[in-house]
């Protein structure tokens, strides 16, 4: 005979519904509940020795039962299951804010390197224009006087 080793309590989030067994709940039950439509409540656990309910608490104070258990201990496993899925589906936003704010940065990261060394740099194809090399005097101009007429074959001359 094969003993069935199956958790009192199992939880998984499938997208945005929370999908919860409770194998020891009076009666056993499977629940699932939409964290997206439903995003603010409360879980609760109350009762007595012997009755013990878990529920969620609406914003307006409504209570609902979700399920009943006969010992404080499988109540409190039911509470701890449920709270760390609710917990994981902070830390899902969570870590999806920190990537998504990593890759904003990775993108301006690879757009500053692509202006400085794509942009920046000067095109291949351009031609500089040769200017006078450091410490090479360029030859005086010959200075003209002013107002005066000058015949153009004086100004059009070489340099001496």
């Amino acid at each position: 005979m094969l003993l069935n080793h199956a958790k009192a309590v199992q939880a998984k989030l499938v997208g945005s519904t929370m999908v919860i067994s409770f194998r020891h709940s009076n009666p056993s039950i499977i629940w699932k509940y939409d964290l997206e439509r439903n995003h603010s409540f409360t879980l609760n656990l109350q009762g007595d020795d012997g009755d013990f309910e878990l529920g969620i608490t609406s914003p307006k104070g409504e209570f609902t039962s979700v399920a009943r258990f006969a010992s404080r201990e499988d109540a409190d496993e039911a509470f701890s299951a449920v709270q760390e899925i609710l917990m994981e589906k902070k830390w899902s936003r969570l870590q999806t804010v920190l990537i998504g704010a990593a890759g904003i940065f990775l993108l301006y990261f690879l757009y500053t390197l692509a202006n400085t060394v794509f942009i920046g740099a000067p095109h291949p194809a351009a031609k500089t224009v040769p200017g006078p090399a450091a410490g090479v005097q360029e030859p005086a101009k010959p200075s003209l006087p002013q107002g005066e007429a000058v015949p153009a074959d004086q100004v059009l001359q070489p340099p001496p």
